[in-house]
C-alpha cells in the first residue's frame, strides 16, 4: 500500500477524520494560548524570565507526577470518555482565566493555579490519544495517522494559531484565550460523535498500583524503549523545553523586536514541521527504526547551536526550521514503533511511562535553564547544552545491544 493511498484511505475513515479534525481545531487553539500565555506571564511578571520558567514548570510538574497513573486509568476505562472528560476540564478552565482577564483580577499566583490544574488533564490526554490510535487505525495506517495528527498541529498549532494568537494577543489576551475555550469545545464536539469504545481488556484482580508496576517492568525490561526514554528526557527538559520559554525572552529582551515576532517564530516552526509530516506521512518505515530515529534527533539538538551566533530573527529562526521537520520525523517512527511492538493491553501504561520518563526532568530543566540563562545568558546556555546533550544519542546509534530490535528487519534470513 502506498503512503499517499494509506493518508487518503485514513481520512476516508470516519473514527479517525473525527479524531484528527477535532484535534486540529484544538491545536489551533493550542497555539494561539501558547503566545498568549507566554505574553501575558511576562507583562504580568514585568518582564522576568525566571518566573516565566516557574509558570512553564507549574504545568509541567503535574503533568510528569500523574502521568503514570493516567497511564493506569487509560488502560481501565474507555479511552474515548476519557478524552471527552480532558477535552471538557480544560475548556473550563481556559473559560475561568478568560473571566479572570476580563475582569482585570488575574494575579500571578492564579496563572500558577491555572498550570498546575491544566497540568493534570494533560497527563490524561497524552497516553489516552496514544492508546485509542489503534483501536480506531490498522496496523498498516499508523504511520499515516502518526504524520497526519503532528502534520494537523504544525499547521494550525505551529503555524496559524500562534500567528493569529500574537496580534490577537496584542490587542486583547482575553480574545486569545476564549478562542482557545472556544476550540476545546468544538474538539469535545468531535470525540462525542465518536463511536464508543470498550474498556481495554485487563486483569481485574489488579489494583491500580499493580496495573503501573507492569507498565513500568515491560519498560525497564526492553532495552530499546528505556534507553531511548533517558537520552530523549535530557533533549526534551533542557533543549526543547525551555526552547519555549527562553526564545520568545531572547527575542524580546536581547533582540529588541515585537511582541508579534513571538507569534512568527512560531509560526515558522509550523511550517517547517508541516513540511516534515508530510514527508513522513510519505516515507515507508525504515528497518533500522531506532538508529533513523536517532539520526533525526541528533540534527535536531545541533540545531541549537544556531542560536549562539544568531544576532537577528532571520538567523534565529533557522533553529525551529530545521528541529521542527526533525522532530516529527523521528517522532512518526517511534510513535509507529511503540503501537506495533507494545501488547495492546499495555499501550496505555507504556505510552504514560514514555511521557514520564521523556518529561519526567523538563520541570527541572525549565528552572535551571531559566537560572542559567540569567547567569551565562541565552546564547552560551544553548551552545553547552546542545553539546552536551547530543552525546547519548550518539551513543544509541552505534549501540548493536540497543539496535537488536531491528535485526529481524535487516536481514530476516
Amino acid at each position: 500500500m502506498k503512503k499517499k493511498i494509506a493518508l487518503i484511505q485514513l481520512l476516508r475513515r470516519r473514527e479517525p477524520a473525527l479524531l484528527v479534525s477535532g484535534q486540529t481545531v484544538s491545536n489551533f487553539g493550542d497555539g494561539v494560548a501558547l503566545v498568549a500565555l507566554t505574553l501575558l506571564v511576562l507583562e504580568t511578571t514585568h518582564f522576568s524570565v525566571t518566573k516565566l520558567s516557574w509558570f512553564a514548570a507549574a504545568r509541567m510538574t503535574p503533568l510528569v507526577i500523574f502521568l503514570l497513573i493516567g497511564g493506569a486509568i487509560v488502560d481501565r476505562f474507555s479511552r474515548r470518555v476519557l478524552l471527552l472528560v480532558s477535552d471538557g476540564a480544560r475548556a473550563l478552565l481556559t473559560a475561568a482565566l478568560v473571566a479572570l482577564i476580563a475582569t482585570h483580577s488575574l494575579h500571578y499566583w492564579e496563572l500558577i493555579v491555572f498550570a498546575v490544574l491544566f497540568g493534570c488533564f494533560d497527563a490524561l490526554f497524552y497516553p489516552c490519544i496514544a492508546a485509542i490510535t489503534p483501536e480506531i487505525v490498522p496496523e498498516e495506517l499508523l504511520p499515516a495517522m502518526n504524520a497526519v495528527r503532528p502534520l494537523a498541529n504544525n499547521l494550525a498549532g505551529g503555524m496559524i494559531g500562534p500567528a493569529v494568537g500574537g496580534f490577537l494577543a496584542a490587542f486583547s489576551t482575553s480574545a486569545a484565550m476564549g478562542v482557545d475555550a472556544g476550540t476545546f469545545v468544538v474538539s469535545f464536539a468531535a470525540l462525542w460523535l465518536m463511536h464508543s469504545t470498550p474498556r481495554p481488556a485487563r486483569n481485574e484482580a489488579n489494583s491500580m498500583i499493580d496495573d503501573v508496576k507492569e507498565g513500568v517492568h515491560y519498560v525497564a525490561k526492553t532495552r530499546w524503549i528505556w534507553t531511548t526514554l533517558v537520552a530523549v528526557s535530557l533533549l526534551n527538559g533542557f533543549i526543547l523545553t525551555p526552547m519555549f520559554v527562553l526564545l520568545p525572552y531572547f527575542l524580546l529582551h536581547t533582540l529588541h523586536y515585537a511582541k508579534y515576532y513571538v507569534g512568527l517564530f512560531s509560526a515558522f516552526a509550523g511550517v517547517a514541521g508541516a513540511i516534515g509530516a508530510l514527508v513522513a506521512a510519505n516515507l515507508a518505515a525504515p528497518k533500522r527504526r531506532i538508529r533513523m530515529t536517532w539520526v533525526y534527533w541528533s540534527i535536531l539538538t545541533l540545531s541549537a547551536l544556531v542560536v549562539g551566533v544568531a544576532t537577528n530573527f532571520w538567523e534565529l529562526v533557522i533553529f525551529p526550521i530545521i528541529s521542527a521537520p526533525m522532530i516529527i520525523l523521528g517522532n512518526t517512527i517511534w510513535e509507529s514503533m511503540i503501537q506495533s511492538e507494545v501488547p495492546r493491553e499495555l499501550l496505555g501504561r507504556v505510552s504514560s511511562v514514555d511521557w514520564f520518563v521523556s518529561l519526567g526532568i523538563a520541570p527541572l530543566g525549565l528552572l535551571v535553564a531559566g537560572g542559567l540563562a540569567d547567569l551565562v545568558g541565552v546564547r552560551t546556555y544553548f551552545v553547552v547544552l546542545a553539546i552536551i546533550c547530543v552525546i547519548p544519542g550518539l551513543y544509541i546509534l552505534t549501540s548493536k545491544k540497543i539496535n537488536e530490535i531491528d535485526a529481524p528487519r535487516v536481514n530476516p534470513a
